[in-house]
């Protein structure tokens, strides 16, 4: 008989993870080849190129962020790890062609996700931002549902609302490092409760009234972060710190921006004010908080660097020619645009991999140092 032990819950914990993140970087890969392609890039075979162009918004939001913020929820939790593998399976469902069933699955997945923040609720503790983020989850659900019924404008919107109060919620959680005053504290409340307000609005008649409230609570909501976020006091710090609070800030000011723009009636398909949200505020919270998740997720710890604020720079210049080329109407531009995007997503992933080897190579010199002696 052998006696060769069987890997424990931590091997397989990691191997999940890997997969996880391997499906959510393909549906990345998907939505970015599906930007390109509305440009003229095409980068996929014909067929794959039309789906992944059509499905490319959903592929973004459910099958990427949707995937991520599922797995980071999963591993805090020790449970639900189905969850972001359904949501990342899903997206390879609607690259395949089976859209329909990969709404159902990401609606499905969205529920868990729900649950396990009532499971944290009632096992842990109940508190405003876990509140806030469940809130999130909720959305996620409406996005689902709306995807799966055709409404595209209703699932922009939700996603949309699925992101910003997760990640209030969890800046809202570090927040308590440091007192609010009341009626900052009394304000943000105000902007939650005037948030589920617009998502009444967007689901009735009353559509054009929710979003125009929707944009202003971004807006509302960017200046609180700008004003009350720890970021603020954390930005000129070295290292690792130092670069997720220059982030973070500039990503609430691409929040702000795109709210101005959602108000300036650039809100509609073909408007810029998503593009902002989408690729300006959230990459930026991606950009942030990798360098710090890489440690968690996979066990890799990238070397410091100021060239991983490159990225960021990319993804501002080709968002300013973006928005340019679309109120001057320069449609020759927007493809120059898109090549941006996907340059500053490809940029960050290399520098992240090449500043991960980095830091292997610095502790393995480190290890090898006091054997020659």
């Amino acid at each position: 008989m052998s006696t060769r032990r069987k890997p424990g819950p931590s091997h397989w914990a990691r191997i999940v993870t890997r997969l996880c993140l391997a499906l959510a970087a393909l549906n990345l890969l998907g939505a970015l080849a599906g930007g390109l392609a509305r440009f003229g890039w095409q980068v996929l075979p014909a067929p794959l190129a039309a789906q992944v162009l059509q499905e490319h918004g959903a592929l973004l939001m459910a099958g990427f962020f949707a995937s991520l913020i599922s797995l980071e929820r999963a591993l805090a939790l020790h449970r639900g790890t189905w969850l972001p593998l359904m949501s990342g399976l899903a997206g390879l469902l609607a690259m395949a062609g089976f859209a329909a069933w990969a709404a159902w699955a990401w609606l499905l997945s969205s529920i868990g996700l729900c649950g396990l923040y009532l499971w944290a609720a009632r096992t842990r503790a109940l508190s405003l931002p876990l509140a806030v983020e469940a809130s999130g989850a909720a959305a996620l659900v409406w996005a689902a549902l709306a995807y799966a019924l055709g409404n595209l404008e209703q699932a922009r919107w939700a996603w949309s609302l699925f992101l910003l109060l997760t990640i209030v919620g969890e800046r809202r959680e570090l927040m308590r490092l440091r007192p609010l005053p009341a009626w900052a504290s009394q304000l943000f409340l105000f902007a939650w409760a005037l948030l589920a307000l617009a998502a009444v609005l967007l689901m009735g008649p009353r559509a054009h009234w929710g979003a125009q409230l929707g944009w202003l609570l971004f807006g509302l909501l960017a200046l609180w972060l700008l004003a009350f976020d720890l970021a603020r006091l954390q930005w000129r710090q070295s290292g690792w710190a130092g670069h997720t609070a220059r982030c973070l800030m500039v990503g609430y000011g691409w929040l702000l921006a795109a709210s101005a723009a959602g108000l300036g009636g650039q809100g509609g398909v073909g408007g810029v004010a998503w593009h902002l949200m989408w690729l300006g505020f959230v990459f930026a919270m991606v950009f942030a908080h990798v360098p710090i998740m890489l440690p968690v997720l996979l066990g890799l710890r990238p070397l410091h660097s100021a060239w991983a604020l490159l990225p960021l720079g990319l993804m501002a210049l080709s968002l300013l020619l973006r928005t340019f080329a679309v109120l001057t109407h320069r449609s020759d531009w927007l493809v120059w645009a898109g090549a941006g995007h996907g340059l500053a997503l490809v940029s960050f992933a290399l520098i992240v991999a090449l500043l991960c080897k980095a830091e292997a190579q610095r502790l393995t010199l480190a290890l090898q140092k006091p054997r020659s002696r």
